[in-house]
Order: C-alpha cells, then structure tokens, then sequence
C-alpha cells in the first residue's frame, strides 16, 4: 500500500512539474483566463496579489508532493522545486510575454520550502503514529 502511494506521489510530482511549467511558458492569457474565472470565487483579488498566491500555493504544492514522493532523499527534493523555480523564471524572460523576476523566483521557493516541509512533519507524524508505543517493565 505505502508502494503504491509513493508511485502515486512520484506521477502526481513529476504531472505537476509540466502543468507548473506550461502555466509559466505560455501565453500571458491563458494566465489571465484561469484568474477572471476565479476572481469571484477569490473576493476579486488584485491580479499582482492573485499572482503571488498563485506562486507560493502552486509551488507548495509541488514541494509537498516531491516530499512524499521521494521522502528519503531531501536534498534532491529541494533540488528540484528550488532548481525548477529558478529555471521557470529565466525561461520566462526568453518568452516574449512574459517577464521572470527575483521577487517571483523567491516567492516560488518559499512556497516549496513550506510545501515539502509540510510533508516531512506528515510523514514523521504518520510514522510516529505507527509504531507501537514502548512499554516500559520494571526489572
């Protein structure tokens, strides 16, 4: 069962990778789309506001994803959502639309520092949960 959910994980990590991607790369209105169809559902945030909810959630969410996908190795984790971050937003200034920033590279690591570390505190929770508890005899 623990087998299947980690392959679960892994599919779901690597899925998001290119959804994460292709809202980044792509043409600025399919960004603006995804927002007026959810601004009503938002309290009709300011679009900048809107965009930095939208880095830091979609980037946790991947960290958190990437963190129960591959929970014994931590350091390729960060690898991979920092290293991703700061990938997207180079591309993004060789896109014609699109401009990456500092601010937003740092937005999105953020949010996957918090999303994996969420998922290192359910993993150590869930096993903590698991093991049964000591008992302790007197001799």
């Amino acid at each position: 069962m623990k087998r299947r959910i980690t392959r679960f994980a892994m599919a779901a990590a690597w899925i998001a990778v290119i959804a994460i991607a292709y809202a980044t790369l792509t043409h600025v209105g399919f960004v603006y789309g995804i927002y007026f169809k959810l601004a009503p559902f938002l309290m009709r945030p300011a679009m900048r506001t809107y965009a930095h909810f939208e880095h830091v959630i979609a980037f946790a969410i991947l960290g958190a994803l990437f963190g129960f996908a591959y929970p014994r190795r931590l350091i390729l984790v960060f690898g991979i959502v920092f290293g991703g971050a700061a990938l997207l937003e180079i591309l993004q200034t060789m896109t014609p639309d699109r401009h990456g920033t500092l601010v937003d590279a740092l937005e999105k690591m953020a949010g996957g520092a918090a999303g994996i570390i969420v998922a290192r505190t359910a993993q150590r929770l869930w096993s903590a949960k698991a093991k049964p508890p000591e008992i302790n005899r007197p001799s």
